[in-house]
């Protein structure tokens, strides 16, 4: 059986605990918060009537 300190030799107990306790942060924020560019791509399409956003091209005439 391999001792749960033996893989971190050399490195202090309190080091290994923050190395623990640093990559379990990162992985919950980046659950909570989620991936933006992922989550953009299974949005569904809009429905109903959207505002104007493209630029005319002409004026007006009177």
């Amino acid at each position: 059986m391999v001792h749960p300190v033996a893989s971190t030799a050399g490195q202090s107990r309190s080091a290994s605990l923050l190395q623990r306790l640093s990559h379990w942060l990162s992985e919950t924020i980046n659950h909570a918060w989620g991936n933006p560019g992922e989550e953009a791509q299974h949005r569904p399409p809009a429905i109903g009537e959207q505002p104007f956003t493209g630029d005319p091209t002409g004026r007006r005439r009177r």
